[in-house]
């Protein structure tokens, strides 16, 4: 969904790469719309000088109908689009979180085995930890934070392509991330500061007061940090991920996209809020019993070894990695995908975007 924009008579500007075209289709240009309106993005214009009008058979050309989304659609299309376009709503996430699971299982093999920490024998004592072990551990943290930024970021073209009833490969969707990576790892970047911003104050009355025995300051700092800091965490949780949508569908950079994401949800901020934190808690009591499966696993290969600390350490690291790769994997491609129809829906709210979906699906068609 790249967007560019244009005047009244002068060309369209921005980029014309149209990466949600179909394999072997003719590039488009995207239409002239007034100054005062966005530009058409090349994902939902025709080319050449006729236009086909939308007919009966569009305005539900793949995933969702082309219409405002009811709240049920938006706890169920995710699902649907698990199934859909698998190979990038899943296949994507699954790469980003396997490569960090496996990470930071490497990681804590090294920490639980470093002779210097000792953690298996506890006769033995602390005696500092090996240089290769804190390496170890810095890139299993940076394989994370990247498994974090791209793993949700992935799934909008997948989205993106199935609202038009097609389907995308996952090499071509990593390129279409790749070439938005420095803009999601600094949006990243402004979303981490920006919470640490809202609690900060809070976090320095609580240190002062802990550091004064002073149980009123405590209290006091505590109730700045909900006061500051769940509001401040809600605006840049809705406006952070709308935004990722904005950069990998309308190619738009970080500012540009926080305010594109901040135009597109005036007066449905609060609805959006209430979206998320339905969805994200029926996702996450998902994942949470996938990962008490796993501590009872592990807990079972524990007691089947209890003298034996090495192969109890391996069951349990093969368990914890392969569960929490699955419930990274689905927390991911589930919310990823209720960003993009709030995205979305908010467009065909705010901008009549199903007219213009409409018309690619029939221009597609056609």
């Amino acid at each position: 969904m790249t967007e560019s924009t244009s005047g009244p008579s002068g060309p369209p500007s921005g980029p014309s790469t149209d990466w949600a075209a179909p394999a072997g289709a003719p590039p488009r240009t995207p239409d002239r719309v007034p100054a005062a309106q966005p530009a058409l993005p090349p994902l939902v214009t025709a080319t050449g000088v006729t236009q086909p009008a939308p007919t009966f058979r569009s305005w539900q050309p793949g995933l969702i109908p082309l219409r405002p989304q009811t709240f049920g659609d938006f706890i169920a299309v995710p699902f649907k689009a698990m199934r859909y376009n698998r190979g990038v709503v899943v296949g994507g996430p699954l790469l980003f979180v396997l490569v960090a699971m496996v990470g930071g299982g490497a990681a804590l093999w090294l920490v639980f085995t470093d002779p210097q920490l000792a953690l298996l024998d506890p006769v033995t004592q602390l005696n500092g930890i090996q240089p290769q072990t804190v390496a170890a551990v810095a890139l299993a943290a940076v394989a994370l934070i990247l498994a974090d930024v791209f793993s949700s970021a992935i799934v909008a073209p997948g989205i993106a392509r199935a609202i038009l009833g097609e389907r995308i490969a996952l090499p071509a969707a990593l390129r279409i991330v790749r070439t938005r990576a420095g803009a999601l790892l600094g949006l990243y970047g402004l979303s981490m500061l920006a919470g640490a911003v809202t609690v900060a104050p809070g976090i320095l009355v609580t240190v002062l007061g802990a550091a004064n025995s002073d149980t009123a300051t405590i209290v006091t700092g505590v109730l700045l940090i909900l006061a500051l800091g769940l509001p401040g965490g809600l605006v840049v949780g809705v406006v952070g991920g709308v935004a990722r949508s904005v950069i990998v569908l309308e190619r738009q950079r970080v500012i540009a996209a926080i305010r594109r994401a901040v135009g597109v949800i005036r007066g449905r901020f609060w609805w959006s809020v209430l979206i998320l934190l339905v969805t994200g808690a029926i996702i996450n009591i998902a994942a949470s019993a996938v990962q008490q499966v796993g501590s009872l696993g592990a807990a079972f290969g524990v007691a089947l070894a209890p003298s034996q600390a090495t192969i109890a350490l391996i069951v349990t690291l093969v368990l914890t990695i392969f569960l929490s790769v699955i419930s990274y994997v689905f927390i991911y491609a589930y919310m990823g995908g209720v960003y993009t129809l709030i995205y979305v829906d908010a467009r065909i709210r705010h901008e009549g975007f199903d007219m213009d979906l409409a018309r690619a699906a029939e221009a597609r068609r056609a």
